[in-house]
């Protein structure tokens, strides 16, 4: 693939950039699907496309407040990758004071000179508030929205603003104008593209990825052949409903759970800490895989979803999963073949471990071959080839 082209601007020969952005620090911050959807791209791109970092930007936030508007390097997969962090976070997601969705919105406008965005760009936006900032610089520029879950349910998950309808009401006005306005949407799931189908033609469901590790002869095997260890991993929210997983655990005999992930609810759940039950925190996405390792079955019990990242994980891991059949769920996991569909009580979710335990090799045989359908290369193929309509070569 040749370089890409150049053009004049103000007598200095720029090219078509792809501006990522997204409230994460692209590393480690924060634990959770939409960091590793993104991370697995990064990776196709430095793999296949090498050549293209070099007119990459990735914009977003840093856990160090002294970085703020300064550009620096990443070393991703063997490539150095520019990075321009424009808002702090706070790593502890649990005590966080200030909405980092207001902050990042801050921290782009305060660093529109570093942007320098132009209408030759394409901006490839993970967090909606993003989006009428780029186009406040540059009515003109591309923009390619990648929805990890439907934009309808967003504000079930506020944690600021709540109590304040016209905000809300704003919002949703917001979300709505930015379906319309949008370039292309990349989605995960059957209910975001009827959902968005109303508001924009040019949708396109790409669904999550993972990297497969090789498990051998294509199954986990529990340790002393019997089911102990569940494991959640996610962000502490109460639309996750960790709580009814906790009190499944406590319900059933030697087996133990560990939670993985950090959020609003950790104080409130924590006092389920004990000898069955292990809270690590946030954790980086390469210790999240050995907690993987370690397990028996995953849990989820959301009240939405998209596809998560960490369902597809567990499957690649050779792990059962048991879940709520809520939003693209259900067009991943094959209830009765890999998974276990539960109601989200305790006792729903009791039957659920209890129907893996009684033909666990089955279902985790399973897993493991279904999960070869998410290879990052095969999706993230897709995602470049519709970047490639906006972002030039």
């Amino acid at each position: 693939m040749g370089e890409p082209d150049g053009f004049i601007l103000e007598g200095i020969i720029q090219v078509s950039r792809l501006l990522i952005y997204d409230t994460s620090n692209f590393m480690d911050f924060p634990i959770g699907g939409q960091l590793t959807s993104i991370g697995n791209f990064l990776r196709f791109l430095c793999e296949e496309y090498p050549e293209r970092t070099e007119s990459l930007l990735l914009v977003g936030v840093t856990l160090d407040a002294g970085e703020i508007g300064r550009k620096k390097k990443l070393h991703l997969y063997g490539r150095e990758v520019d990075f321009l962090p424009v808002a702090a976070a706070e790593r502890d997601l649990g005590n966080t004071k200030k909405s980092l969705r207001l902050q990042f919105v801050k921290g782009l406008l305060k660093c529109r000179n570093r942007l320098h965005i132009t209408k030759k760009d394409c901006n490839y936006i993970h967090t909606p508030e993003a989006y009428g900032v780029v186009k406040l610089f540059c009515m003109g520029t591309h923009c390619v929205i990648f929805s990890h879950g439907s934009y309808f349910n967003m504000e079930r998950g506020f944690r600021f603003f709540q109590k304040n309808v016209w905000i809300k009401k704003g919002f949703a006005a917001y979300l709505k104008w930015i379906l319309k306005d949008a370039d292309c949407i990349l989605l995960l799931d059957k209910d975001s593209l009827r959902d968005y189908k109303p508001y924009n033609s040019n949708l396109v469901q790409v669904g999550n990825s993972i990297v497969c590790p090789e498990i051998a002869e294509g199954r986990h095997v529990p340790e002393d052949g019997r089911v102990r260890e569940i494991l959640f991993v996610g962000r502490l929210s109460k639309d996750k409903r960790v709580e009814p997983i906790i009190q499944a655990v406590l319900g059933m005999d030697e087996i133990r759970l560990t939670v993985v992930g950090d959020g609003e609810e950790y104080h409130n759940l924590a006092a389920y800490e004990g000898e069955r039950v292990h809270f690590t925190g946030a954790v980086a996405p390469e210790k999240v895989k050995g907690y993987m390792e370690q397990a028996d079955i995953l849990v989820m019990n959301s009240a939405f979803e998209g596809i998560p990242m960490t369902i597809l994980e567990a499957l690649s891991y050779a792990l059962p999963v048991v879940s709520t059949n809520v939003g693209g769920i259900g067009e991943v996991l094959h209830f009765g073949q890999d998974a276990e569909e539960t109601d989200g009580t305790p006792e729903g979710i009791r039957a659920a471990v209890r129907r893996i335990t009684e033909a666990y090799d089955r279902y985790s045989r399973n897993a493991y071959e279904n999960s070869k359908a998410f290879d990052y290369r095969v999706v993230n193929r897709k995602v470049y080839q519709v970047l490639c309509n906006y972002w030039q070569v």
